[in-house]
């Protein structure tokens, strides 16, 4: 009576294991720059708006309704602005996916005393809410305002939307994030039900990055 080699038995197994699975994230899509490749986490970008407009229009920070500090995400559009960089909250992915929750941090030495961190606060003025470069990371509901994702946005592989989601009794309420004035004129990034959502691209920034133990920091 034959009998079979144990370790030819795994090996067979090992060879159809390999050929029959696919790593964990193979079915998440990664969120790509405009050189197509995918985001990484801890890397600044400058996030450029697409718009029918001024060609280098971005993001940078400034003072909100005439008030010194915190500063806010600023619409600008004479320059890229700032870049941006991405944390995760739960993904383990090597790259920054779509429909993913994290936090964004605008990469900017300030006169502010602030964490840089992107968050959400309502304006009773204006009924929208404006982005605050002051958020908070902490794991509990007090980060909830500094949550976001990136969406895509239309046909083209490097357009996206940025994305706030509210929570709510029912279900939560998500809204690309827009662009609105101030008391004062000045545009900033905004979010409300009723703003057009903007487009934006991924731009790597070339400068060196610093290392990730300072940015977890």
């Amino acid at each position: 009576m034959k009998t079979t080699n144990p370790l030819l038995a795994i090996s067979c197994f090992l060879i159809f294991f390999a050929f029959t699975t696919k790593p964990f994230y193979a079915s998440a899509e990664p969120v790509v720059d405009t050189d197509g490749e995918p985001l990484q986490w801890f890397t600044n970008y400058y996030v450029r708006i697409i718009i029918l407009g001024p060609p280098r229009a971005g993001l940078g920070l400034d003072t909100l309704n005439n008030q010194s500090c915190p500063l806010y995400v600023s619409y600008e559009t004479e320059s890229y602005g700032f870049p941006v960089s991405f944390s995760p909250l739960l993904s383990k992915l090597p790259f920054v996916p779509t429909s993913t929750e994290l936090n964004i941090h605008t990469s900017a030495l300030t006169i502010c005393i602030q964490t840089l961190v992107w968050k959400i606060v309502p304006d009773s003025k204006s009924g929208v809410s404006f982005v605050s470069a002051n958020g908070d990371i902490s794991p509990g509901t007090g980060g909830a305002s500094s949550r976001f994702k990136i969406e895509k946005s239309g046909e083209k592989d490097d357009v996206y939307n940025l994305v706030f989601c509210l929570p709510g009794t029912q279900q939560d309420v998500c809204n690309g994030l827009g662009i609105h004035s101030d008391e004062d004129g000045k545009l900033f990034l905004a979010w409300a039900e009723e703003l057009n959502p903007i487009q934006v691209v991924f731009i790597k920034d070339q400068l060196p990055q610093l290392p990730k133990n300072i940015l977890q920091a």
